[in-house]
């Protein structure tokens, strides 16, 4: 939305030196259209004033530098006047500024979405990238010529709105000295917060397919909508493991291929990824491990984060095994795919690699949202010591603290595995062809906002303890669906 509103900026800053300008700037449509750029404008500088709603982080003056410019930019829309949404704008001018505003407008929209409307709903990972203080000056450097060419056409209208004009440039030259020398982050990549439908895997799929399929798995484990169980978090940790187990044998068969391409200096980041990830998985079974301490709750749990990973787990393991119909099971095969045949070239190389990036931040979403099972196996614990001292004072046992370390080592060492990982796939393609999507990922692994974070039940059990015993029927449930996946059998014993 924003590079469309770029291509419509464009078009107005060439009508600053048409002859006829004088004459549509005046024209009835011309200034609520006027207006209207304006106020989204305001709308853009208020948001990033506040942070879109996330607390001021340390050295974030460039807030500072947003208010002023959106003060100055409000007092202009008040000089502009109203602008409607009833009168079809009649000028080419108009039809530009009104083509801008939406572009604009829809482009807040939708960083918009990644922060909760409510204090109870979590921000996405992406809210962190939007609200740091380098985004906010990247922001602000294109809202400074869109500012400035709004001001030049501010100018050129009658008097007293004229008087805006002057306005709208100050708060351009404000917004310009806070953005001054900044690189672009990777915001033009952020796409709307949704969660898409499911697609099941099917034999025979081809890479296309594939690769859609497994972007909505990660989509969906991301932003799970179902509500999740000792039994969901034991399988999840399970399902981590095989996906860092099979994203390695996947960056082995690149370096392979890369060998036999010749390409020796692109060698060692891809190496040290392949070292990160494993190191990963071995974090991801420890906490499988844990789990396994409690008695109960095994089975693959009927609900859609589990049912997810599965998904996600048959199909990168189809991408990469020669079987085109394999399973996490014992009787599958373990031939994979020959290395020239994976990767035939860089650019499916660097596809491979990326789609790999995205697993590994998928599985560090889920250590990093790991505080309900936190809850869960501190409620559990707490009432089964309860039962078993009814007359000592209740606590969370020490086997959930190092549950809780353990995910946070697993979220640490996949924060290094997506950096590596990300440095590898810049090392395989040229600086202007690298996906926005991979600075986006690395910023994400990089952006830790720890004020989003509730605290961990391991130091501050979120649940009064007397609804937690009230309630201890739920917590001690186990699911009644037997059904044993192919992943469970696969890894019972990791």
């Amino acid at each position: 939305m924003t590079a469309l509103a770029n291509e419509h900026l464009t078009d107005l800053r060439n009508q600053l030196h048409l002859a006829r300008l004088e004459r549509d700037i005046r024209s009835r449509t011309a200034l609520p259209e006027l207006a209207r750029l304006t106020h989204v404008l305001a709308r853009y500088h208020n948001e990033i004033a506040d942070g879109f709603g996330v607390p001021d982080p340390p050295g974030a003056g460039v807030r500072v530098g947003a208010r002023r410019a959106s003060n100055l930019i409000q007092q202009a829309e008040h000089l502009l006047g109203p602008h409607t949404d009833t009168e079809t704008p009649r000028s080419a001018l108009a039809q530009k500024l009104r083509a801008t505003s939406i572009a604009l407008g829809c482009g807040l929209d939708l960083l918009s979405t990644h922060f909760s409307a409510t204090h109870d709903q979590a921000t996405s990972a992406t809210a962190g990238v939007i609200a740091s203080a380098d985004s906010a000056r990247s922001l602000l450097q294109q809202l400074s010529v869109h500012t400035s060419t709004v001001g030049h056409l501010a100018r050129r209208t009658p008097t007293p709105t004229n008087e805006a004009g002057v306005l709208l440039l100050k708060a351009a030259l404000l917004s310009h000295i806070y953005s001054e020398n900044q690189t672009s982050p990777p915001i033009t990549a952020v796409q709307p917060l949704h969660t898409p439908g499911r697609i099941p895997p099917a034999v025979g799929e081809d890479v296309t397919q594939a690769l859609a399929g497994i972007d909505a798995s990660i989509q969906r484990l991301s932003n799970p909508q179902t509500s999740t169980s000792i039994t969901t978090w034991r399988y999840l940790a399970r399902a981590a493991a095989i996906i860092c187990d099979l994203d390695s044998k996947t960056v082995h068969q690149l370096i392979h291929r890369i060998n036999e391409l010749n390409e020796y200096d692109r060698l060692p980041a891809l190496k040290q990824a392949a070292t990160d990830i494993q190191r990963t998985g071995r974090t991801w079974r420890t906490i499988i491990r844990r789990w396994d301490e409690h008695i109960g709750h095994y089975g693959h749990p009927a609900n859609g984060p589990a049912t997810d990973a599965s998904d996600l787990i048959i199909r990168l393991g189809r991408l990469i095994h020669a079987d085109p119909a394999w399973t996490p099971s014992p009787h599958s095969s373990n031939r994979l795919k020959p290395p020239h045949e994976l990767a035939p070239d860089f650019h499916h190389a660097t596809t491979l690699a990326v789609t790999t990036l995205k697993t590994i931040e998928a599985c560090n979403s889920l250590a990093t949202h790991h505080h309900a099972a936190i809850v869960d196996a501190a409620a559990i614990g707490a009432v089964n010591r309860h039962k078993k001292y009814p007359t000592h004072l209740p606590r969370v046992p020490g086997s959930v603290r190092e549950l809780s370390t353990r995910y946070d080592a697993a979220k640490t060492k996949g924060s290094q595995a997506i950096t590596t990982l990300g440095q590898a796939i810049q090392d395989l393609t040229s600086p202007h062809l690298i996906p926005q999507e991979v600075c986006l990922i690395m910023r994400r692994a990089t952006t830790f906002h720890e004020q989003n974070q509730p605290k961990l039940a391991a130091f501050d059990f979120p649940t009064p303890l007397t609804e937690a015993f009230t309630s201890s029927n739920d917590f001690m449930e186990v699911s009644t669906n037997h059904s044993s996946s192919h992943v469970e059998r696969s890894y019972r014993h990791p």
